[in-house]
């Protein structure tokens, strides 16, 4: 019986995610499950696949430019105006 021998050199890394990738995809998940106000659960976000995620993601941040430019536009008209001298 022949011993196993390993034919490829593959980093460890090959098959896995790198550590820095490791920060965005918790960082992704936390931004869903503390802007999803308790829709999502950690298993959820985390074995959601990565388009589906994404969707969320964009859907979320659409929601909080839409309304943080509706508050400016609400300052903006509702504040009054410094007559010129």
């Amino acid at each position: 019986m022949r011993p196993f021998v390993q034919h490829f050199q593959l980093d460890w890394t090959f098959f896995g995610l790198q550590p820095k990738d490791r920060i965005k995809i918790h960082q992704t998940i936390f931004d869903l499950i503390y802007h999803g106000n308790g829709g999502f659960s950690w298993n959820d976000v985390y074995n959601l696949p990565v388009p589906i995620r994404r969707f969320y993601i964009n859907m979320i941040t659409k929601y909080l430019q839409d309304k943080f430019k509706a508050e400016n536009d609400y300052i903006k008209k509702n504040t009054p105006k410094k007559p010129r001298k």
